[in-house]
């Protein structure tokens, strides 16, 4: 991933309404690395979290119940549909 298109999704991301909720970066599962920048947004109905590797692009996301402690994995989540 060039820094230019992870520019682009962090801002894509940003005007979407999610915002960057961790300070330090997770490990990726796909490339090991310390890069995962977790992005959040959260409504009365539910909410979304995105996990993207800033070192290899790899993106998980997440939906959240109204709740918000019920997650379930997206499987089908690819981030450049996402964000189209």
């Amino acid at each position: 991933m060039t820094p230019s298109e992870l520019s682009q999704f962090e801002y894509k991301l940003g005007k979407r309404g999610f915002r960057l909720v961790n300070t330090l970066p997770l490990q990726c599962s796909k490339c090991n690395e310390r890069a995962i920048a977790q992005y959040v947004i959260a409504g009365r109905i539910g909410g979304r979290e995105i996990d993207l590797c800033q070192a290899c692009g790899h993106a998980q996301s997440w939906r959240r119940s109204s709740t918000l402690e019920d997650r379930e994995l997206d499987p089908t989540f690819d981030l450049k549909t996402f964000l189209g």
